[in-house]
């Protein structure tokens, strides 16, 4: 990349993290206690002003309050994309992968379920622009076949026949979910070691080796709390060949004989994942803080556009979450101080 293209990404991403909210723009967050009062707040206090702006104060709804708060995800994201040179073009454009498999998953879902009348997912404008197939498509159709059509030639056709259900049996959600998440891990990889080399590479797959671990350890955990499923059902459910975690560490978590053996096993490893046990313990919570933590630091502190690219989308996805973790909260009357504790920042 030239030093051009880089120097303008790190300055405009540094910029854009300097507005972030701050913990007294949360402590005021909390404060407000009906979502058109946070509105009001959030458009004239802060960085949202102008993806904000034409919405109304009074009777808001709150669905297209968080698709504006999604949209300004892709937007500010978009204006990094802008500086990327041709050549790590391809790089900058894997969140638009990742994004293409939450609408195919959220429309297999929908063909598959009995609640199918008349729902439909919402195609934002702004995304379909930079996919690698019409999303539009996803609009006319009500059954697998039909979506197969649609994404026939794309990289996530052989994953939807694979899993195509059979004899009228249901789909199998998540475990098509898992073939199209390692299809985006996989292309995350090989993007990385085609276009970057040293340190570069190195800390690009450090973040993604560690937001894969802290994925599959949450699942350890869910299914093991929840589901009481078997170590062999969970080791399929896992992306276990892009963790750092030795095997035989990984294999004594998936073997903990319950979810408190496995807490305590955490909290004697590197992530040191200390949980309150007088209160339900809410996993991703904890992991989604860790690595909030590590991108902050590689954010703050790295000279690399690709790297401060990638942390500031998870920060800035962290923050955006903070806000529909207070939506939903005054949605339900909770205090301020469970809302708060939810928060991460």
């Amino acid at each position: 990349m030239s030093s051009f293209s880089s120097n303008a990404i790190l300055a405009k991403a540094r910029a854009m993290y300097s507005r972030r909210l701050t913990e007294q723009n949360y402590e005021e967050l909390l404060k407000r206690r009906s979502i058109n009062d946070l509105v009001a707040y959030l458009k004239s206090d802060t960085a949202y002003s102008e993806i904000l702006s034409d919405i109304k104060e009074v009777n808001i709804h709150r669905g297209q309050l968080e698709a504006l708060l999604n949209k300004e995800i892709f937007l500010r994201l978009d204006r990094l994309m802008r500086f990327a040179s041709k050549k790590e073009l391809e790089f900058y454009r894997l969140g638009v992968t990742e994004l293409e498999i939450q609408l195919i998953l959220t429309k297999a879902r929908l063909i598959d379920s009995d609640y199918y009348t008349g729902y439909e997912i919402e195609i934002p404008d702004y995304l379909n622009k930079y996919a690698s197939f019409d999303l539009y498509g996803l609009l006319a159709i009500n059954d697998y076949d039909s979506l197969l059509i649609v994404l026939r030639g794309t990289k996530y056709y052989n994953a939807l026949l694979k899993f195509k259900p059979e004899d009228d049996k249901p789909l199998d959600s998540n475990m098509l979910e898992l073939e199209l998440k390692h299809i985006y891990y996989a292309e995350y990889v090989d993007t990385v070691n085609k276009l970057f080399k040293g340190k570069k590479r190195k800390d690009l797959l450090t973040m993604i080796n560690t937001s894969i671990e802290l994925q599959n350890i949450t699942k350890i955990y869910r299914l093991k709390k929840y589901f009481n499923a078997s170590p062999d059902q969970i080791r399929e459910t896992l992306f276990t060949e892009y963790s750092r975690i030795p095997k035989s560490v990984m294999d004594e978590l998936i073997e903990s004989k319950d979810a408190s053996e496995l807490l305590k096993k955490l909290a004697e490893s590197p992530y040191k994942l200390y949980v309150d046990d007088h209160e339900f313990v809410y996993i991703e919570y904890y992991t989604e803080k860790i690595r909030y933590h590590l991108a902050k630091r590689f954010m703050r502190f790295s000279t690399d556009s690709a790297l401060v690219y990638m942390t500031y989308k998870i920060v800035y996805q962290v923050e955006i979450d903070n806000l529909k973790h207070i939506i939903e909260g005054l949605r339900y009357g909770e205090a301020p101080s469970q809302i708060e504790s939810m928060l991460i920042y």
